[in-house]
């Protein structure tokens, strides 16, 4: 190699003629050319391999859901990472397309696609100043983002997003491309897609936008996080040093402010406008005078506009939801496809509207309450969480939920949706036991004893202690005495017909539970504390329970959905419209709701002032579990204390249900119980509920109520 390579040199002392050094420097350019087109073909050939496989003109991106109330206030909007709505090719504005057109590829209608020109400008200008411009045109802008790494500057990525813009072009108009552009783009933070921006900026549909919000969206486009509306950049600014200068006169005109001193913003300002104003141009200042130029608009439009810009209000940005578990439930059920549409509506697919039944007053009066009672019912009784669900008894819609007390990572469980998680609901469950008595051949007025009872080496009580001996179920239910549930259950044979009553009315869990259970151990009973509410059911449950019977056993499905539709308004909804059922006797849950509205056999006075709401007929019932906090060393037996409280109810108009514990099970004070914890709660919800609906009921109809009922 080395006397191969020698052969090649000239001897020592000795220079090649003029003529051949010039032909050996072209031959060797030529071979650097060759073989740079040899590496380029090969690249090129690789790309189009990954080219074929992209199909540039069908993008199908996901789209946000939006939750708005009973109303159309917006609650909440799903989405995966960005936050889109897309728009019909012909919805966007002629503005809106021409200022996107004028500021980000001047000649889009007209030029290849490629554009010799933008980019031979770029060049010059990035070789007589340090900063870069780029070329970019807007489709390549648009496959970039579609289907690149934008933050790969290689050639490689480069000369990929050129052959897919070419590909894109020849396959569909210039107007559909534009479309997709204003479809798809980044317009700060999460909002992509000019639809969504047009909502969160101005509060209404790009359909509508002006010229100077057309301009706003299309500066945003060069810097969409830099230029934002909820940024530090809205306007222009100067150093304050500049300022002083022209308040005092020193400087009157932009030439004599040094470019360094200046930091660009979205839209221009007057400095000094009551002494010899200089006025700063913004980004959108640029926008409109690119329309112009291009004689997209005239001198008294772009006047008009910038005198809009100047007093333009952009909508606040949107506060954390201070409890989104309502929002959170609804997701949950579209993303698991509970609710048929014509076409999916979650987080993964999503361009929809989702109108909600929640009523924004109704879930403003819980909040209120349940955050002006959260904290002296966690110093007082040791209670750190609060669950409500309110609905509408005619039609089972949702109006108010409350998943806990406040949503936060400080801990005490406060993010978790104790409205979905099962708890034992203790004595309110007992109406369901004497609703399957009912079915067995009891009614209000059979005689039970309330007397001792041994079950092997239990030896269950009543909550307040004593016994009352022989008592109608009327007045055992109204007094909530555990011994006569207890035996109620076990003369109509057992925990089956309750379980199975129960779930009948919507409260499905504890079945299930046994079901479950049973696989594994066949033996598994719930035994008599199932009479007491020991079988764990979610307040959800516990409310569609009520909800049967506050319709003379009639089951209504709760419902958190009115209306499903496109952002054009077409609807997808599909679901039935009602779905209910005759889930048990009419006659007996209509003696059920006489027995828990009857204020004449409530055991005490202190009894009647708590569950009673003045001017209101409701149907109301207490419950608290206990819950072992340790064991006494002298008996070897727990050390009882309350556990979960609850209030399940209803009026004429509405169904309730609270509860109040820890989501950790730890035990509450000994002083907590339902009634007076929870009832005062619920009492002021339903007052407050009826007074925003003056022209409600007020006492139950004839249909819904057993009057004539035998003593």
């Amino acid at each position: 190699m080395e006397h191969f390579m020698a052969s090649l040199s000239p001897p020592a002392g000795h220079t090649r003629p003029a003529k051949a050094r010039q032909s050996i420097l072209f031959h060797s350019l030529l071979a650097n050319v060759l073989v740079f087109g040899v590496i380029l073909a090969m690249q090129l050939l690789g790309l189009w391999g990954e080219l074929s496989t992209i199909a540039v003109s069908e993008v199908s991106l996901p789209q946000t859901v939006i939750l708005t109330d009973a109303r159309g206030g917006e609650l909440r909007r799903l989405y995966m990472e960005q936050d889109r709505l897309e728009l019909a090719d012909d919805a966007f504005p002629q503005f809106l397309r021409q200022a996107v057109v004028a500021i980000e590829d001047e000649r889009f209608f007209s030029r290849g696609c490629v554009d010799i020109r933008a980019i031979g400008r770029a060049l010059i200008a990035n070789a007589q100043q340090s900063k870069a411009q780029g070329a970019s045109t807007i489709t390549q802008q648009l496959v970039g983002n579609l289907f690149l790494d934008r933050s790969d500057k290689s050639y490689a990525r480069k000369s990929l997003e050129i052959l897919l813009a070419c590909r894109l072009e020849h396959t569909v108009s210039r107007d559909r491309i534009l479309s997709m552009y204003l479809n798809h783009m980044a317009f700060g933070g999460a909002l992509y897609g000019a639809e969504e921006a047009s909502q969160t900026y101005f509060g209404v549909s790009a359909r509508s936008l002006t010229l100077a919000q057309s301009a706003v969206l299309a500066s945003l486009l060069q810097r969409p996080t830099y230029f934002s509306p909820y940024g530090i950049h809205l306007h222009t600014a100067v150093t304050r040093e500049v300022a002083e200068a022209v308040r005092q006169g020193r400087i009157r005109s932009v030439a004599e402010i040094p470019p360094d001193q200046v930091t660009p913003g979205l839209i221009g300002i007057e400095l000094n406008p009551s002494g010899s104003g200089v006025y700063l141009e913004g980004r959108t200042d640029l926008v409109l005078r690119a329309m112009q130029d291009r004689e997209f608009i005239g001198e008294a439009r772009r006047l008009a506009a910038l005198k809009e810009l100047k007093s333009m209000q952009f909508n606040r940005r949107k506060a954390a939801v201070v409890m989104p578990y309502f929002s959170l439930f609804v997701g949950r059920q579209l993303n698991e496809g509970s609710v048929r549409a014509d076409r999916p509506c979650d987080a993964r697919a999503g361009g929809c509207i989702v109108e909600t039944t929640l009523d924004p007053d109704l879930q403003a009066l819980a909040e209120r309450i349940v955050l002006e009672h959260a904290e002296e019912i966690r110093t007082k009784y040791r209670a750190h969480n609060i669950a409500l669900v309110a609905a509408d008894r005619a039609t089972g819609g949702i109006l108010a939920y409350i998943g806990n007390v406040r949503f936060s990572d400080t801990g005490s469980g406060s993010m978790i949706d104790m409205a979905r998680v099962a708890r034992q609901p203790g004595s309110s469950f007992k109406p369901f036991v004497y609703a399957a008595a009912f079915a067995a051949g009891m009614n209000p007025t059979t005689f039970l004893l309330d007397a001792p009872l041994t079950l092997g080496p239990d030896q269950p009580r009543n909550y307040e202690g004593g016994y009352r001996g022989w008592t109608q179920i009327s007045h055992a239910l109204a007094a909530s005495r555990n011994i006569p549930a207890i035996r109620t259950m076990l003369m109509i044979g057992g925990e089956e017909p309750v379980l199975q009553m129960a779930a009948r009315t919507g409260i499905v869990t504890p079945l299930q539970t046994l079901v479950r259970y049973r696989r594994l151990t066949p033996a598994f009973t719930f035994g008599y504390p199932l009479a007491i509410g020991s079988a764990e059911v979610p307040l959800l449950e516990m409310v569609q329970g009520y909800l049967t019977l506050a319709n003379a056993g009639y089951k209504r499905p709760l419902t958190t959905i009115h209306s499903i539709h496109t952002v054009e308004g077409i609807p997808l909804d599909r679901r039935i419209a009602d779905g209910g059922v005759q889930a048990i006797e009419s006659l007996h849950a209509r003696w059920l709701t006489s027995i828990l509205s009857d204020t004449h056999i409530r055991p005490t006075p202190g009894w009647n002032e708590a569950l009673t709401v003045p001017g209101i007929q409701t149907a109301m019932k207490t419950g608290t579990s206990d819950r072992c906090a340790g064991i006494d060393p002298a008996s070897g037996r727990c050390i009882l204390l309350p556990g979960d409280l609850w209030t399940l109810g209803y009026s004429p108009e509405f169904v309730l249900g609270i509860w109040v514990g820890n989501a950790d099970y730890s035990p509450l004070s000994p002083t907590a119980d339902g009634m007076n914890v929870v009832a005062p709660l619920w009492k002021e919800f339903i007052a407050g509920a009826h007074a925003l609906r003056p022209d409600g009921l007020t006492y139950f109809p004839p249909e819904l109520i057993e009057k004539k009922r035998r003593e």
